[in-house]
């Protein structure tokens, strides 16, 4: 099933790309030096210089999504998410509701709250185009955010 507008025209898929990293100079800044902290911790604790980068190296990798670009593609048949580690593509047909907050949008592959749905939803952050995001998806679903199966 297509999406389309009133007129009957498919709709533009809706592109953009998000890095919350520059989005805050001071958040960025106390993330860094909490990191910096953790290695300067562990190498004091352990005096193992390996350990104390590979521990820093890690905490960064844990926080691609932070400090990577991630790029958002909401189209007619599938909402699709590119990262640095890998792209994940589901069809609309996966999801059964979403939720609004104010970074973003998790996407639910469940038709009532469950305790997997942090490792099952698909999450959305805005950027800076909050109002399209949100029109895009309500279109999409047809009813409002948190509402049952539609």
């Amino acid at each position: 099933m297509s999406q389309s507008s009133e007129e009957g025209q498919p709709v533009a898929p809706l592109e953009w790309s998000v890095r919350p990293f520059k989005e805050s100079a001071v958040r960025s800044a106390i993330v860094i030096a909490v990191i910096l902290a953790v290695g300067f911790l562990i190498f004091v604790a352990f005096k193992e210089p390996y350990l104390a980068v590979l521990s820093v190296l890690l905490l960064f990798a844990s926080l691609h999504t932070y400090f990577g670009r991630t790029t958002y593609r909401l189209d007619a048949d599938q909402v699709t998410v590119k990262s640095s580690f890998g792209t994940i593509a589901k069809r609309w047909s996966h999801f059964k509701k979403y939720y609004v907050d104010r970074k973003g949008v998790t996407l639910s592959p469940f038709d009532r709250p469950s305790r997997l749905e942090p490792f099952r939803s698909t999450r959305l952050l805005y950027g800076s185009n909050k109002d399209e995001v949100l029109a895009f998806i309500s279109k999409r679903f047809n009813r409002n955010p948190g509402d049952g199966p539609g």
